[in-house]
């Protein structure tokens, strides 16, 4: 057995979990802020120790989350592009009879950024550089009469019948994408039910993709380590 334990635990547990005694955990807490780290410390009992392993156990877990969710966001971005392009012409992302206000301005502010850069704006770059949130909010209820039921229902297999239901999961996933990206706790989330979400809807999307995702991630392992054995983040 090597020095992360054997291999059902994918590197999170090692033989020697980190020694936070003899006053580590306060003096790492101080590189946080009191704000910060009041809500590991809370959820901990109040034991410094006990609320920087939560700490380090919510970012490792944060870590897993990185991979599935990027295949998520490609993946959705790419097959709403690819629908709209088929019912649209290709440079529909430009075209703003296809998108309300908020979504017009989200365009806007990508073409900006990509002009700043010296970078030609085109529909595949323009779409690269749309947020998560853009792609969420077609699905929303004010796109229902027009392009989920022209264009975006017609990229999930089986077909989605609940337009609803899919935007609220993906606007849960959403809230932790941007959690994760801000650095934020997510151990209050209900996590296996995050990666489910993930999976279900990928599934829909893309099978393929699907099978190199569950081959790959180690959201369900860094879920079922336990705090005080977590070596890696």
């Amino acid at each position: 057995m090597g020095a992360y334990g054997d291999h059902h635990t994918g590197g999170f547990v090692q033989d020697q979990p980190f020694d936070y005694g003899n006053g580590v955990a306060a003096d790492l807490a101080q590189a946080m802020t009191e704000v910060r780290f009041k809500t590991y410390l809370e959820a901990s009992e109040g034991d410094p120790e006990a609320a920087m392993r939560l700490y380090a156990w919510n970012t490792a877990v944060a870590s897993a989350f990185y991979g599935p969710l990027q295949a998520l966001e490609v993946t959705l971005r790419n097959s709403v592009h690819g629908a709209m392009t088929a019912g649209h012409g290709e440079g529909w992302i430009l075209d703003s009879k296809n998108l309300r206000g908020p979504e017009i301005r989200r365009v806007e502010d990508a073409i900006e950024r990509l002009t700043d850069r010296s970078k030609p704006v085109t529909p595949d770059r323009v779409v690269a550089e749309l947020s998560y949130g853009f792609w969420v909010a077609l699905f929303a209820n004010a796109y229902d009469t027009t392009v989920w039921r022209s264009d975006l229902h017609r990229i999930f297999t089986p077909k989605v019948k609940q337009r609803h239901g899919l935007h609220t999961a993906l606007d849960q996933l959403r809230t932790l994408r941007n959690r994760i990206a801000h650095h934020e706790p997510i151990f209050g989330r209900k996590l296996n039910e995050d990666h489910a979400r993930i999976v279900n809807i990928i599934g829909f999307l893309h099978r393929p993709t699907l099978t190199w995702v569950q081959h790959h991630t180690t959201v369900p392992t860094a879920l079922a380590v336990s705090r005080a054995e977590l070596a890696t983040f």
